[in-house]
């Protein structure tokens, strides 16, 4: 990752800081601390840092009229200062560590760690140390959507998950990815953060073609990864996403009983660590995810209607008709023809 890491010396606005860090250690200015104090000290090293330190800061501060993603370098020995923003933001750990604050959770950072955190989350980073080297991946919302959310079609309890994650950023306000420094996730940042710093036709869609690319990279391989906050689970092998993806793929005749034996759970706990992650119950995530085939099914297939609740593991085919019609506000037979007459 020569690109990124090949101005590891500080510039001279971080040794500025770096020289009042040192001189003030009574003011522990790696600790989340107001606006107010940290814009004192940015006024006297750098002009033009309102924006830098504003407490709230809009997608207009950073990502251009013409771009839906900003690479930034954070500034080694700024202060730890509380801020949130209306954009997705990933933090990228190219070299050394970090510590990221959010509300009363505080999570330390090492190379190559990733951690996504939604819009609107108040959050502080804190990096005092020459051998630090993070990226500030910022990106659109409608972007990261179609980025990354648009990976899952299909998958849709994780789909589920993700977007509780994304959109109800007081239960899960961050996924922390640990990659391992994986040498292929690099080189798409790399070759994303290069793009981004020449000036290239069609800079924008090579750019959005790169974070897709990367987001399939880092889903292919780090879904097993993740660190979810607030869900903890029995043993550091055992992953959330792990049983999410088991519900995923056995909805049509999984249990809760079953899923429990298979986890080592009991029904209970793992009934509240889906309800957590997901927002709905075991029950109400197996009937969402056979509704949504039902529907694929009546639409795109010609098989009769009670080979359809056969093949999603009803056992009754009242109890399908009237499941299906809690979900869509009609019979099966109705949803058919009417979508056939359109």
């Amino acid at each position: 990752m020569a690109y990124i890491v090949e101005t590891q010396e500080l510039n001279p606005i971080e040794q500025q800081l770096k020289s009042y860090y040192k001189k003030y250690p009574s003011r522990h200015l790696n600790l989340p601390c107001t606006q107010d104090l940290v814009q004192d000290i940015l006024d006297a090293s750098y002009t033009n840092s309102k924006s830098f330190a504003a407490n709230k800061i809009g997608e207009h501060t950073f990502i251009g009229d013409d771009l839906d993603a900003a690479f930034v370098k954070h500034m080694r020995y700024t202060p730890a200062f509380w801020h949130q923003h209306d954009f997705f933001e990933l933090l990228y750990v190219v070299n050394g560590k970090c510590t990221n604050t959010m509300f009363n959770q505080t999570i330390s950072m090492k190379t190559g760690d990733i951690c996504i955190i939604a819009p609107g989350v108040v959050h502080a980073v804190s990096s005092f140390s020459d051998e630090d080297i993070l990226l500030n991946i910022l990106i659109r919302k409608s972007t990261f959507e179609q980025s990354f959310l648009g990976l899952l079609e299909g998958d849709d309890i994780l789909s589920d998950f993700f977007k509780r994650t994304f959109y109800q950023t007081a239960e899960i306000p961050y996924l922390l990815f640990h990659t391992g420094n994986d040498p292929h996730l690099h080189q798409y940042i790399d070759r994303a953060y290069t793009e981004y710093n020449r000036k290239n036709r069609y800079k924008k869609q090579m750019l959005n073609a790169i974070l897709s690319e990367f987001f399939i990279a880092l889903f292919r391989k780090h879904e097993q990864d993740i660190e979810v906050p607030n869900i903890r689970l029995n043993t550091a092998e055992e992953n959330l996403m792990y049983i999410l993806r088991y519900m995923q793929i056995h909805y049509t005749t999984i249990t809760l009983k079953e899923l429990s034996a298979f986890f080592n759970y009991s029904e209970r706990q793992l009934q509240r660590i889906i309800l957590k992650a997901t927002g709905m119950t075991f029950k109400e995530n197996i009937q969402k995810q056979k509704m949504i085939k039902a529907a694929d099914l009546l639409l795109h297939s010609s098989l009769p209607i009670s080979k359809i609740c056969e093949q999603l593991g009803f056992q009754s085919f009242n109890n399908f008709r009237k499941i299906f019609f809690k979900h869509y506000q009609m019979t099966p037979t109705a949803y058919r023809n009417s979508n056939m007459k359109k």
